[in-house]
């Protein structure tokens, strides 16, 4: 497979701060023989603190740099000869001319201006991550999602509390991993739900008799009737929310909808904030999503064109920039967990992947495979390590399964998971970044762990080493309803 990578640069203008330091002048020489000095400033102040002598040592043997200075071979020599310090010297080597001026210099400049890098990035990776020692990741659950709904892109969401919320056709399941609290609600015509940032409420849309409805779900517990806080029909609008993301306040709800206009609704009183200033999509939006703190909105349509947006106190979106794929596909996209400014996009036609800075405009780094075999279907930044998930699908005619590949930089893949057999078009982490869930449209859920480590402390094999069983055997969900199939856990 051919393909061009382009790492990055740690040189950028934008990534590099002005500190202040104090001017170091340190003659390279000593008087007019011109002789060199061995040891620099830093490492004679760096042996200061060892200035006893080890009497369990040969000081006649240099075995290591900086040898003669952590023993302190004048006082040992000192001793050794009978030699008195205020008489008798050593290879006294100091030039009066270059301290003085050296010292006159230290006067008139104490400090510059210098810059330094503002992110150390020793291992020469292409965005801020903390690698895995090892792949350890194993699946510790399957779920099926019969008749999920796949064309919308908020289907799934995992609340901060550990709860799951699936869209199905008819209904809403809500449902805590590795235990059997289960509870289902009718929902009909829903387009997208999200859990507000403290996990407490819901938000979900639907589009009933042609017009958008948007309610905020509360109490979402079993045998526990759901309590609408909030609702709002959107009458003068005529198209769905195809999407929606809360803000990292939990004060406001940014809607994208199917004529490409995106709505910021305040979340106590379902009041639409002004929104957008300038130009907006001229397509269905297919995914909005905030970034770490809420600083920049990115929004994407079904034509491949992708905005990035400013976000301002008072609920306003200004445009920044925007990026237009080739072949008039959406775009994927995911924010850097912990860098505001940076946001990875995935491009279908060539298959690319790049690292955005927001703030000067420039691609940090890409990858782009040459060979058109394969589409990226959805990719996801793992909030503790900063690794990338990033998820290949293949054309049917090759028979290949779809591929989860773990990146720490564009030329890095530090893990591998399978256990679809359809392309996976959701990604989504839980509420401490140990877990993963992938849902495709084989209708499974797949729920990693991704660090490897059972809730009882101990660490489990890698993926690689769990085999894949087609042959699930379906039970009936629950008490509430036998018409409805699923499955809580393999």
């Amino acid at each position: 497979m051919e393909c061009q990578v382009m790492k990055r640069d740690n040189c950028w203008i934008n990534e590099v701060k002005k500190v202040l330091k104090p001017v170091d002048y340190v003659p390279n020489r000593y008087g007019d023989r011109f002789i060199p000095r061995r040891y620099a400033q830093t490492s004679s102040s760096r042996f200061k603190a060892e200035c006893k002598a080890d009497r369990g040592t040969d000081v006649m043997r240099m075995e290591r740099k900086g040898y003669w200075k952590s023993h302190s071979f004048a006082t040992v020599f000192n001793q050794m000869f009978d030699l008195s310090p205020r008489m008798d010297k050593i290879l006294n080597f100091r030039d009066a001319t270059n301290q003085e001026i050296c010292k006159r210099l230290e006067i008139r400049e104490p400090l510059l201006m210098q810059q330094e890098p503002m992110y150390k990035n020793d291992h020469k990776l292409d965005w801020g991550c903390r690698p895995r020692s090892k792949p350890l990741a194993f699946i510790e659950s399957v779920h099926d999602l019969p008749r999920i709904k796949v064309e919308y892109t908020n289907i799934i969401d995992w609340s901060a509390k550990g709860q799951i919320a699936a869209i199905f056709s008819k209904k809403l399941v809500i449902w805590t991993p590795n235990t059997e609290v289960t509870c289902a609600y009718c929902a009909l015509y829903t387009t997208g739900i999200a859990f507000n940032p403290a996990g407490d409420a819901l938000a979900m849309a639907t589009f009933t008799m042609s017009r958008p409805v948007l309610r905020l779900l509360n109490c979402l517990r079993p045998n526990v009737k759901a309590n609408v806080s909030q609702m709002k029909v959107f009458p003068h609008l005529d198209t769905d929310i195809s999407c929606l993301a809360w803000h990292s306040s939990g004060r406001y709800i940014a809607c994208g909808l199917g004529n490409g206009q995106i709505m910021i609704i305040r979340a106590r009183d379902f009041e639409i904030m002004p929104g957008v200033v300038g130009p907006v999509h001229y397509y269905r939006i297919v995914m909005v999503k905030f970034s770490a703190t809420s600083k920049y909105l990115a929004s994407t349509d079904e034509s491949g064109r992708l905005y990035i947006w400013s976000w301002n106190a008072n609920g306003e979106l200004r445009p920044l920039t925007a990026w237009v794929s080739n072949e008039g596909v959406a775009s994927v996209f995911d924010w850097h967990p912990w860098r505001e400014e940076e946001i990875i996009i995935a491009d279908t036609e060539p298959v690319t992947i790049a690292v955005y800075h927001v703030a000067s405009k420039q691609v940090l780094s890409f990858h782009r495979r040459r060979n058109v075999d394969c589409l990226i279907t959805a990719l996801a930044f793992n909030k503790i390590s900063g690794e990338l998930v990033v998820s290949y699908a293949y054309p049917p005619q090759t028979g290949k399964s779809p591929d989860m590949l773990v990146l720490a930089s564009m030329d890095r893949v530090v893990d591998a998971m399978e256990n679809h057999d359809d392309h996976v078009a959701h990604l989504f982490w839980s509420p401490d970044g140990k877990q993963l869930a992938s849902a495709g449209c084989d209708e499974m859920l797949t729920i990693w762990n991704f660090f490897g480590t059972s809730p009882n402390g101990t660490q489990k094999g890698s993926s690689s080493s769990q085999p894949k069983d087609r042959n699930r055997k379906k039970e009936l969900m629950g008490g509430f309803d036998y018409s409805f199939l699923f499955k809580p856990m393999r």
